[in-house]
């Protein structure tokens, strides 16, 4: 299976259209991403609720949504980010963990610079911001154009004062740089897909439990609807397969207890333990 898949991707490979993804964002807990375009970050993470940079790299990879973002980019079809969190660190290139400007720290961005290497930070999912740029206020540029020319310096100095000094040069700062995501870059990776799955295709399995079948009758025939054209033999052969997946794909009550060669042992609703022969179910 692959690491992710476009919403584009889904109505060919697994019959989940647009609508599908639309009502899976406002009516369950599925949780999408965006693909995210090589761009230049810094690292880090938060220690009460202030940043600290581990270092400064490049990635192109997915990136995480919170419900509010995914929310705003399902209704909008766009989204504009300056932080978030990437789900793929081994998509991290170009990784210096040198601070990369001149400004002192603390400032408005970073309330302090780790230096770490790479490989020696411990998470798995890491924050990011999208490269602060560094430069010069363009409002106060403004006003400190206002001073210079100005015959009232002493009022401009009372009235700015609680910003900064305009008799003394603009200093520079760091700003947010957003970057812009549209609906084409939602992706879905693997473990949410079979989340989403089973959330819009869980009505075969509901109709055959509410109608008196047992649980193993009513799970083998979603089977069959499953693979039409795969022999009975066959979905044997799957379900045994099935018993070594980490959830099960299939059995995802884990109602089978043991499938051999011959005989299935599986639980029924009183917790009892049955059995099926495989003669039973091929004919």
């Amino acid at each position: 299976m692959k690491k992710y898949y476009r919403l584009t991707e889904l109505d060919k490979a697994f019959a989940i259209s647009i609508d599908d993804a639309h009502y899976l964002n406002s009516e369950t807990d599925i949780s999408f991403c965006l693909y995210c375009k090589t761009s230049d970050i810094i690292l880090g993470g938060y220690k009460e609720s202030k940043f600290f940079g581990f270092g400064k790299a490049t990635y192109s990879g997915l990136i995480k949504l919170t419900k509010a973002q995914q929310t705003t980019i399902f209704e909008s079809k766009k989204l504009s980010l300056t932080k978030s969190t990437l789900l793929q660190k081994d998509k991290v290139t170009n990784y210096s963990s040198f601070y990369p400007y001149s400004l002192e720290l603390p400032n408005k961005m970073f309330e302090g610079w780790l230096a770490a290497p790479l490989e020696k930070i411990p998470l798995i999912t890491i924050p990011f911001y999208f490269q602060p740029e560094q430069r010069q206020s363009m409002l106060k540029q403004f006003c400190k154009g206002i001073f210079d020319i100005s015959d009232n310096k002493e009022k401009l100095i009372e009235k700015a004062s609680a910003v900064f000094d305009p008799s003394q040069p603009v200093p520079d700062e760091l700003f947010p740089t957003s970057k812009i995501f549209t609906f084409d870059d939602i992706c879905i990776e693997p473990n949410e897909l079979e989340k989403a799955k089973h959330y819009l295709f869980g009505n075969k399995e509901e109709s055959t439990s509410n109608s008196n079948l047992r649980p193993i009758d009513a799970m083998l025939i979603n089977m069959l609807n499953k693979f039409p054209n795969d022999r009975p033999s066959r979905i044997w052969e799957k379900l045994k397969e099935d018993l070594n997946n980490e959830p099960r794909k299939f059995d995802t009550d884990e109602i089978i207890d043991e499938l051999g060669d011959d005989t299935l042992y599986w639980f029924d609703s009183s917790a009892e333990i049955q059995q099926m022969k495989k003669r039973v179910f091929i004919t």
